[in-house]
């Protein structure tokens, strides 16, 4: 055992068993936790571990290294897990890994869940935002819009940040498998609820999500004109604008939607056929707690039907563009490039000094 200990708000690890084991005293008006892992005292964290406990265990690190390691506390009884809700991070403690180091313990799903990898750009702020009430995307996907709002990467985008510092967050989603009928964004997979549009109400503290907006379905190729339209009754678009847009879904869609993580494909150029993959909305009020598994049933009659696994690895915007992240794209988008683009998120996820993220059975294409 190699134990190594320095209290910054009680912060303390411990080596143990090929694991770190990271603890600290419960915070007063904190009801959650984020524990940062960066290379040095000043460097961007490049894994979270969050728990509304007062403890991690870090099974994933590599043998004999120095790992910088911070808390962050999360404001109790705030809307959401955005910006807004946290304290600064404290300073970090120098903690060393031992050689005896195990493989990390695989993640897996149960017979009726499974496992899904989702990547998210925070939205509004430099630091991770997670995933209730928000969206995400597969890589390649998330890539593909990336592509097309990184020509100027020292420019803010639509949502207060700029391409170089943002934070894209890796997280791995264990999801209770449903037969979901009669959806209109899905493209006939009934494995997921129509999709909504996240984080669009103008208060990134308390984001809400809503029926798909006109974009969102012009990207999926769902017909927009069915059920999005100007105050007068004109049809949305580009032209017109689309402040004044709004779009209705029916009620069994939204009460679906806010059970389910809800799925969308993503085609990207308006005008091609070409399929990026998928994007996803995850309603806050499934969202499992650490204590609960997936599928369990509460006390008011409802389900928790999603759950972030703990660990989360993060890459920030220059380093993919030292990948090899090409932002030549401007309003339109090509195969080539976007799986360019998501292969340099690959490489940026693949550079940090952990053992092989896994989001599957098998080891992930990070190796």
């Amino acid at each position: 055992m190699v134990p190594t200990a320095a209290a910054v708000f009680g912060l303390t690890c411990q080596w143990n068993q090929g694991a770190m084991n990271i603890s600290w005293a419960p915070q007063p008006s904190s009801d959650y936790y984020e524990v940062q892992l960066a290379v040095n005292a000043t460097a961007e964290p490049f894994v979270v571990h969050s728990t509304a406990g007062a403890s991690v265990v870090v099974d994933s690190l590599l043998p004999s290294k120095k790992y910088y390691v911070s808390l962050r506390t999360h404001a109790a009884s705030t809307p959401s897990l955005g910006p807004g809700t946290w304290g600064q991070p404290a300073g970090r403690v120098v903690c060393e890994s031992g050689a005896d180091v195990v493989p990390q313990k695989r993640k897996f799903a149960r017979a009726d869940t499974k496992l899904l990898e989702v990547m998210r750009e925070s939205e509004y702020t430099y630091d991770v935002d997670y995933l209730m009430n928000h969206n995400s995307g597969t890589i390649l996907a998330d890539a593909a819009f990336a592509s097309l709002a990184s020509g100027t990467p020292d420019n803010k985008s639509m949502f207060n940040i700029t391409f170089y510092n943002a934070t894209f967050t890796l997280y791995c989603v264990e999801m209770l498998k449903v037969n979901v009928p009669d959806t209109f964004s899905t493209g006939g997979n009934s494995s997921y609820s129509d999709y909504m549009s996240c984080n669009d109400n103008h208060n990134a503290t308390d984001p809400q999500c809503m029926c798909d907006n006109w974009i969102d379905r012009v990207i999926s190729k769902t017909n927009p004109d069915k059920a999005c339209h100007n105050p007068d009754g004109s049809k949305c678009g580009f032209e017109s604008g689309l402040s004044n847009c709004t779009c209705t879904c029916s009620q069994e869609s939204l009460d679906n939607s806010n059970k389910y993580i809800g799925m969308m494909p993503v085609y990207m150029d308006f005008t091609s056929d070409e399929y990026y993959g998928q994007w996803f909305s995850h309603p806050k009020p499934t969202e499992c707690d650490d204590d609960e598994e997936v599928g369990a049933a509460r006390a008011d009659g409802s389900v928790c039907t999603w759950k972030r696994h703990r660990e989360a690895r993060i890459v920030k915007g220059w380093q993919v563009l030292q990948s090899g992240f090409n932002t030549s794209a401007s309003k339109t988008i090509t195969p080539a490039l976007a799986k360019q683009n998501a292969d340099a998120f690959y490489k940026s996820f693949a550079l940090a000094p952990m053992q092989p993220w896994g989001c599957e059975d098998t080891v992930s294409v990070l190796v």
